[in-house]
């Protein structure tokens, strides 16, 4: 399979895994919103009250801080509900059943590796890829990975090393990379169902 597979199959995958997510972001979504909308309206109305007895420009002027200050506001909620969707994707990721991720391991190396021989890095606490799983699969794919000497800082998945080239499936990385594509459809989903909740 060519890169440009590998990458739309873990396209697909995190978008399966943001999804899944949603019904536990709909919650949190809704009560950091409500908590920043409050925090808006108090700057507006501390602009207001402040600013009441001076000149109609002076006024104008507040009020134009204050939609910024509200815009930021309002930014910086969105930027951190995002951020939390894809932490949420890598924690799935992180925490799938041993069968499942195996079977999206076993998917992502038989697009990464060939029969050519290979060396597989694994994470320092990783429990399911193991000498038993190797060896069934390099005898099912005719290939000849073997485990790198030292493991890796990621928190699953792997990186697989032919000659000088590395590539890179840690879940991190694959989340990583994802995101540019997912990211405004995060955001669609994420507000949009924002916006239908509150009508």
């Amino acid at each position: 399979m060519s890169l440009a597979d590998i990458k739309a199959k873990i396209s697909a995958d995190a978008e399966a895994r943001v999804k899944a997510i949603e019904s536990d972001g709909a919650r949190s979504v809704e009560s950091v919103m409500k908590k920043a909308d409050d925090e808006i309206r108090a700057a507006r109305t501390s602009y207001k009250e402040r600013f009441a007895k001076e000149g109609p420009e002076i006024l104008r002027r507040r009020e134009i801080v204050a939609g910024l200050d509200a815009a930021k506001i309002d930014l910086g909620v969105k930027q951190r509900l995002v951020s939390e969707a894809f932490a949420g994707a890598l924690r799935i990721l992180s925490e799938l059943p041993r069968e499942k991720y195996l079977s999206f391991v076993q998917s992502l190396m038989e697009r990464a590796a060939s029969s050519d021989d290979a060396v597989l890095f694994v994470g320092n606490n990783e429990q399911y890829i193991d000498g038993a799983w190797l060896d069934s699969y390099n005898a099912s794919h005719s290939s000849r990975v073997s485990f790198a000497p030292e493991r890796l800082p990621i928190r699953g998945g792997f990186v697989l090393r032919r000659g000088k080239i590395d590539v890179n499936c840690s879940w991190e990385m694959l989340v990583t990379d994802a995101r540019p594509d997912l990211e405004a459809d995060v955001v669609k989903q994420l507000f949009d169902q924002r916006d239908g909740v509150r009508g």
